[in-house]
């Protein structure tokens, strides 16, 4: 990153420098319910902290709430960046990475920050009906204390006139732009971005929304006039401006490391019902076609299929009662000594991909505070999470092993330099799980691998090359 303009970085500048910010409000060039086309002017250095604003709007006017832990980017199923006719960057199944990175924020940050900039509702505290399990915090409850009512500026409702608008940074949608921004000024090629859009028809229910109980319809929409990309440009003094230039036209041009997200999607298949206190194991092997690249971190979210959850919805990863067991072979080397079956294990490996502590109730990543250990099966005799409390009528006790995510750090370096990633051969990554099915835990579950991989970008001449 060294050869990076400091321009570029998103870090502070070791020196001070005149800087102007220009905002620019785009209107998408194409637009309907499900897609839009954003061209970006070429002018000046992108900035990280552009945002594409948007609405969603429910079909019944009782309004609802976006997924308590996804918010707004629930609405985005897909976002591409391409610079010419090259795909830069790609962020498939959007809103269920998101999910997932979120779930390292604090509690103050999720309820002070994004509550009111992308519409989430997950901090738990203390259940208002003190009966020692949590409950959400961020809800008008009633004098009984256990039926709860989002706040009303960032509940959703059937009009684009009252439903509350929330942005979405472009960081976000691409990790290439945490580190790296673009100089649209050297770049000879239209840069555009396109956005897929998540809609949710009758009856179909956490997918973009949740209603409350006893609505006549559960559809939701982006709403295409609400659509905006909200685009920041910077312009620094002519000399870094034109030492960037420079660097650009020369011989060997920029090279841009930069980080993108590789997904698979697969599925664990169903058992039989074991039945009873009865466990019964299951041995899966899933690869990863990463073959040739250089790869830093995966996660994965083990979701259910189908989910008929209103508060967490289709972004549920949900844990087991009796813990399984996972571990990573690549190049035909396993990764850890024994397989990793600990709670406190999984956790602290997927700390190591985010550099942070995961920021959520015990409660809500695992089963194994709520279950009976003395049966084979752990059946839940203690739950966390209050039975009593409702958002308008859905119950809450659906967090409950809700946020059960597994993340393997393949980097040789513990700030993730650029280039400490791992080389993968010709052999596929495998992930080799043991699943200990149980009579509550049996059905099938669709399994989603976030591999963040390494990439070069090399930008000669106003021509943009990237590597595969």
């Amino acid at each position: 990153m060294s050869s990076i303009p400091e321009s570029l970085m998103t870090r502070p500048m070791a020196t001070v420098s005149t800087m102007n910010i220009e905002t620019s409000v785009l209107e998408p060039t194409l637009i309907n319910s499900s897609f839009a086309r954003f061209v970006l002017e070429r002018k000046g250095i992108l900035d990280t902290g552009s945002v594409l604003k948007l609405q969603v709007t429910t079909a019944d006017a009782v309004g609802g709430w976006l997924p308590i832990k996804t918010g707004i980017h629930a609405a985005i199923e897909r976002a591409v960046l391409r610079i010419g006719s090259k795909i830069v960057a790609t962020s498939d199944q959007y809103s269920h990475y998101q999910t997932i990175r979120r779930a390292f924020k604090t509690t103050e940050e999720k309820s002070l920050k994004d509550m009111v900039k992308v519409g989430t509702l997950d901090a738990v505290a203390p259940s208002p009906a003190q009966d020692g399990t949590i409950a959400l915090k961020d809800c008008l409850y009633n004098t009984g204390n256990v039926t709860g009512l989002p706040i009303s500026q960032y509940a959703l409702t059937d009009s684009a006139t009252t439903t509350p608008e929330f942005t979405i940074k472009i960081s976000e949608l691409f990790p290439m732009m945490r580190n790296v921004q673009l100089p649209l000024y050297l770049i000879n090629e239209p840069c555009s971005i396109e956005v897929t859009f998540r809609s949710q028809t009758n009856p179909q229910v956490g997918v973009l929304a949740g209603v409350p109980a006893g609505g006549a319809t559960t559809a939701a929409a982006v709403v295409p006039g609400s659509v905006q990309f909200l685009a920041d440009y910077l312009t620094y003094d002519d000399d870094r401006m034109g030492k960037t230039a420079s660097m650009v036209m020369s011989q060997q041009g920029m090279v841009m490391p930069y980080e993108d997200v590789v997904l698979t999607t697969t599925q664990f298949p169903a058992v039989a019902d074991p039945g009873g206190a009865q466990v019964t194991e299951q041995q899966i092997t899933r690869d990863l076609g990463l073959s040739g690249m250089s790869v830093k971190s995966i996660v994965a979210a083990i979701g259910t299929d189908p989910t008929t959850d209103q508060l967490v919805g289709l972004y549920k990863s949900e844990a087991f009662p009796v813990d399984d067991s996972v571990q990573v072979r690549i190049n035909d080397r396993q990764i850890y000594p024994r397989e990793l079956t600990r709670v406190t294990q999984k956790q602290h490996q997927l700390s190591q991909v985010f550099n942070t502590d995961i920021s959520i109730h015990s409660a809500e990543y695992s089963l194994t505070p709520a279950t009976d250990k003395a049966q084979a099966n752990r059946p839940i005799t203690n739950a966390m999470v209050s039975a009593a409390t409702t958002l308008n009528g859905r119950a809450q006790s659906v967090l409950e092993g809700s946020q059960y995510f597994l993340g393997f750090d393949l980097t040789s370096d513990t700030m993730g330099a650029p280039g400490s990633g791992q080389r993968v051969g010709q052999k596929p990554i495998q992930m080799l799980h043991t699943l200990r099915r149980t009579t509550t835990s049996f059905a099938a579950r669709q399994v989603k691998y976030y591999a963040v991989v390494e990439k070069q970008m090399v930008l000669r001449g106003g021509q943009v090359t990237v590597s595969a």
